[in-house]
């Protein structure tokens, strides 16, 4: 059969899928998604959870801990895919290499199994800041992020691609998640709320490109990972593929919240220079943060192509920033009532 002909056909739609990280930000609308098309879906936890969290009861909970890998490869028994979305907390380099070491172990036992897939989560932070603008998944990064969770997701990429062997695998690099329940970059709403009218600080004068996604969009294009066959072995930057800058994301919160705001603007050289020490301190206590390039980051022009994503996910991204900033004020506003 030529490769065309395999790019039409997807799996089977009675797929049986488990997910880690299933009740986090993510994960939640992952497992909402995949119900909705009727995909049989175990959940991997290790606490309680009541599958009517998710609107269905079908759902079924595999108890485990991702510091535990022999409950993982447990779970994946009868699984078709797996979809890896949770990690254990990287709040430092010793977890970083037991998320590592998780990969590892999983990798050398999925063989074993009868899962057809694995689709990874990793992060846009890995292609770094790219050399050119649009950047696509093949440009190469002008500047290297080493941050201990980039650093893992880099990793575990090299790890898929070299070690899945006969078990497909397809690596999604999602860009800032906004929506209802972000927990990043949900805090600007609270900060523009409290602040905006004296002034929000802010790396350069936020007129810079910012690569952001809609968690509904993101989650809808992780489902698809797992079931269209072209996406096999393939890498994939998700964004929603709109020229919006951080001034535009942080303009249109204070706007929806009736707010004045002034955006402060942070010289980048001197960030730069008190990062220095930052990051000299987090290297004696083993985490890695690498302060100084993120200042960059977060102060040039970032926008990622995502036409591989819309032709062989057979997907397309719905939110506008607009719409995507009123669900998030949404849920922020029934919280803090």
């Amino acid at each position: 059969m030529n490769r065309e002909v395999e790019a039409l056909i997807c799996y089977d739609y009675s797929m049986r899928a488990l997910v880690t990280g299933g009740t986090g930000f993510i994960g939640r609308q992952v497992v909402r998604k995949l119900l909705d098309d009727n995909q049989h879906v175990r959940l991997f936890s290790r606490g309680n959870v009541n599958a009517d969290m998710f609107g269905d009861s079908s759902v079924e909970v595999a108890s485990g801990d991702l510091a535990d890998a022999r409950s993982l490869i447990n779970a994946l028994e009868g699984m078709d895919v797996l979809y890896h979305i949770g990690e254990i907390k990287n709040t430092t380099k010793a977890a970083s290499e037991k998320n590592i070491k998780l990969l590892e172990e999983l990798l050398g036992q999925v063989k074993s199994q009868r899962v057809k897939r694995i689709v990874f989560v990793s992060s846009i932070t890995v292609s770094g800041i790219p050399s050119t603008v649009p950047a696509d998944e093949d440009t190469v990064p002008r500047i290297i992020l080493n941050d201990h969770y980039t650093d893992y997701k880099r990793r575990a990429e090299k790890l898929l691609i070299e070690n899945a062997g006969a078990v497909e695998y397809v690596i999604i690099r999602p860009a800032p998640v906004y929506g209802a329940g972000s927990r990043h970059l949900g805090r600007f709403i609270s900060a523009i709320d409290r602040f905006g009218p004296f002034g929000v600080p802010f790396p350069g004068n936020a007129e810079n490109l910012a690569p952001l996604i809609h968690v509904s969009d993101l989650s809808s294009a992780i489902v698809q990972a797992g079931i269209e066959t072209a996406a096999a072995g393939r890498i994939f930057n998700l964004t929603d593929g709109l020229r919006h800058s951080w001034r535009d994301f942080l303009e249109a919160i204070a706007q929806k919240l009736g707010k004045r705001l002034r955006i402060v603007p942070l010289s980048r050289l001197l960030l730069q220079l008190s990062a220095l020490p930052l990051d000299l301190v987090s290297g004696f206590l083993g985490i890695s943060l690498d302060p100084a390039s993120y200042v960059t980051y977060f102060s040039e022009d970032l926008f990622f192509d995502n036409a591989r994503a819309i032709n062989l996910l057979n997907w397309q991204p719905q939110y506008s920033l607009s719409e995507g900033i009123d669900d998030m004020i949404a849920s922020y506003k029934k919280k803090n009532l």
